[in-house]
């Protein structure tokens, strides 16, 4: 037996060796049999200086061996054989050898190797390339992710990835993109307990960084540990409004007013009655016992009126109603909850003021009736001549006040809030009186400077004040409020209208005069998307020394366009609006905001609560309150500094006070953006101080 032995080869990663060899025989003329050709494998950690018998692990054998006539090479007779499994190899290095029984045998070549399995990640689990036959493997999960079970694979013989055993899953805060964790972005979070991507903070949150796994309410607002991760943080309510107090009899009392404006997010609302008495003027307010009973309850109340029974005429009551929800238990009894009345003693007709949550106001005393003399001194008799001629000059301005004034009877003064958070005043005297304009001064006496020309132009759009009345409240934005209104035109009919106060942009005569200019222009708008100017009028105001320009508007039923997306995705109003109609929407925005650029205006304030909404759901742009005629120039700088819409503008308008068309366009995707997300406030979780370098840095609204 003949044998040959090949020098010790180091492993490296090799755990299953493959061959290929080329190889003949010679034909044996003794025997039909050819020996075979047996090849051994020595898998050790140190080389072998001599052939030993053993671990054989093939015997090759040629189909056409050469026969012993041939001269030459016999390249035809060759035999190939190709991924030769040799077995497994678990030492340092190890050596081949070969032996051969027979007359002759050709090995022409001999190629080792074995296959490898590549990197690979999978389920989140990665797994370094490693040689076939390596047995199982553990991997690492990647980057952002976090074990459940162990990651076991295995390359088998052939260089293949067995399927994965165990399991990665992303850490809370992170999301799954194609095989990487990759952590939510500000204002974005994922649960620990959910599973899907990252998810919109929910609105009165924020995060404070990437990779959040929950959104912190912002301050003032808070969370229920039974709410859910995508309710958004809540606050207590508001104080009730329009609360008034009327008598029943004497002792019987009627309190009544009505929900608060601002419910804090929430669906519930409850009411607290509190009653307190003052039996001598100038004493502490003390708990009005048990002598007083409130029905049906001073507590846990769902409706808006209470009885007040067992008081006595001759004292003093504070009476206050306190809104909660479950974020007052959970905050404490916050005072700006509260509205309060005061009810003095009533042997004259009661008279009904207001008390400041917080503040200690000194109340006007009625004294009790007097006691009977038995004669009249000459400073009694002085004192009632004195106060008849006080009365007949009262009287006729009192009667022209109380004209103005709706009472719900001639025991009661209805007020309303100012500020529904902070205090509440008299309805004569609320936004500086809308009732009380100057009536000794007409609109053209205010105009004093302006042009014969212009005023002859505003003829068709100024409107007297004593022809406009102000009621309820309808909304309160950056710019002022919007009141309900009723008009009455030339021809004496009365119509009913909406009302915007401008409260920014008139900061001197000149600015009056240009907005009126403006108001020229707007007049003559006339296009079914675009809200009609009804007039124009002014009123005086104490705090300021121009007179206010108050813009009539046509009343639509429907309201803002937000307040009626909000309403309906809560079921306040039983509407289902399809996305056909949300679409419809957007159409008509765009329609009517060509037309105003079409007309060289720049809105600049264009947003969905500006938008208004009519019987038939169309929609109509409104509020002009920024807008302004650019005229020969194609942009308008801003040069005095107010407030704005800061989550609606673009950033050249941020950065520079700049404003084109092309920042109304900005603003009209961020509005389509609100229609989409059915009156989500854009950037959840953004400060208005972080917008810009937000948007500079590339962050956009999320697509809904």
């Amino acid at each position: 037996m003949r044998t040959i032995l090949s020098k010790w080869m180091e492993r490296k990663d090799a755990h299953y060796l493959l061959m290929d060899v080329a190889f003949t025989q010679e034909q044996e003329p003794e025997s039909s049999q050819l020996s075979p050709l047996q090849v051994h494998l020595f898998d050790s950690d140190e080389p072998i200086t001599r052939f030993q018998d053993g671990r054989k692990v093939l015997d090759l054998q040629t189909s056409n061996p050469i026969p012993a006539s041939v001269q030459g090479f016999p390249a035809n007779y060759l035999n190939r054989s190709l991924a030769l499994s040799l077995g497994s190899v678990r030492h340092r290095g190890f050596q081949l050898a070969f032996s051969y029984s027979g007359k002759c045998v050709l090995i022409l070549s001999i190629r080792l190797y074995y296959r490898k399995c590549p990197d690979i990640v999978a389920h989140l689990a990665l797994f370094k390339g490693t040689g076939a036959g390596s047995g199982p493997l553990t991997g690492s999960c990647v980057r952002g992710a976090v074990e459940v079970s162990q990651p076991v694979s295995e390359c088998n013989v052939n260089g293949v990835w067995v399927p994965l055993q165990g399991l990665c899953t992303c850490e809370p805060g992170h999301q799954v993109i194609g095989e990487t964790c990759q952590a939510c972005l500000i204002g974005y979070y994922k649960p620990a307990s959910k599973n899907g991507g990252c998810r919109l903070c929910p609105p009165n949150s924020r995060t404070h960084g990437e990779g959040s796994e929950r959104c912190d309410c912002l301050q003032g607002f808070s969370r229920l540990p039974t709410d859910p991760d995508d309710l958004g943080c809540t606050k207590p309510p508001s104080a009730p409004v329009n609360l008034i107090a009327h008598h029943h009899n004497d002792s019987v009392l009627i309190l009544m007013w009505d929900p608060p404006h601002d419910w804090g997010g929430r669906q519930e609302v409850v009411y607290r009655a509190k009653c307190e008495k003052k039996a001598v003027s100038g004493s502490q307010w003390g708990s009005c016992r048990n002598d007083v009973v409130i029905l049906p309850d001073s507590a846990g109340l769902t409706n808006t009126s209470v009885s007040i029974t067992g008081l006595n005429p001759q004292c003093d009551y504070r009476l206050s109603v306190q809104a909660w929800n479950d974020i007052s238990t959970l905050q404490g009894a916050p005072p700006l909850s509260t509205a309060t009345v005061t009810i003095h003693r009533w042997k004259v007709p009661p008279m009904v003021i207001t008390v400041t949550p917080g503040q200690n106001l000194s109340e006007p005393e009625i004294p009790a009736a007097p006691q009977h003399q038995s004669r009249l001194s000459i400073w009694l008799t002085t004192g009632v001549l004195f106060v008849s001629l006080l009365l007949m000059a009262v009287i006729p301005i009192a009667v022209c006040y109380l004209r103005r004034t709706k009472l719900r009877s001639d025991q009661e003064v209805e007020v309303l809030p100012v500020d529904p958070v902070f205090s509440y005043r008299r309805l004569q005297e609320m936004e500086a009186a809308p009732q009380q304009a100057n009536m000794g001064e007409g609109v053209v006496q205010l105009l004093d400077g302006l042009s014969g020309r212009l005023l002859a132009s505003l003829k068709e759009v100024l409107v007297e004040r004593d022809k406009l009345i102000l009621g309820k409240e309808l909304g309160r934005g950056e710019f002022g409020s919007v009141y309900e209104g009723v008009y009455t035109s030339d021809e004496g009919v009365d119509i009913k209208v909406a009302v915007k106060t401008m409260r920014v942009g008139i900061h001197s005569q000149e600015d009056l005069n240009e907005f009126l200019r403006e108001a020229e222009i707007m007049k003559n708008f006339d296009h079914e998307n675009v809200v009609r100017l009804v007039g124009v009028t002014l009123q005086r105001e104490q705090d300021s020394p121009l007179p206010v320009p108050l813009v009539i508007l046509p009343y639509l039923k429907h309201g803002d366009l937000r307040r009626f997306l909000i309403a309906t995705r809560y079921g306040d109003i039983p509407m289902f609006v399809p996305h056909q109609s949300l679409l419809r929407f957007m159409i008509d925005i765009a329609a009517g905001m060509d037309y105003l650029s079409s007309q060289g205006f720049l809105h600049r304030d264009l947003a969905a609560r500006n938008c208004m909404l009519g019987d038939d759901l169309r929609v109509c742009v409104a509020d002009f309150g920024l807008s302004k005629k650019i005229y020969s120039s194609n942009y308008y700088r801003q040069k005095v500094a107010i407030r704005v819409p800061i989550k609606w503008m673009a950033m050249e308008s941020l950065s520079e006070s700049v404003y084109t068309t092309k920042s109304d366009v900005w603003s009209f995707g961020v509005t389509m953006w609100e229609i989409v997300s059915r009156g989500r406030t854009p950037y959840p979780g953004v400060h208005n101080h972080e917008l810009l370098d937000l948007l500079l840095s590339g962050h956009r609204l999320k697509p809904r």
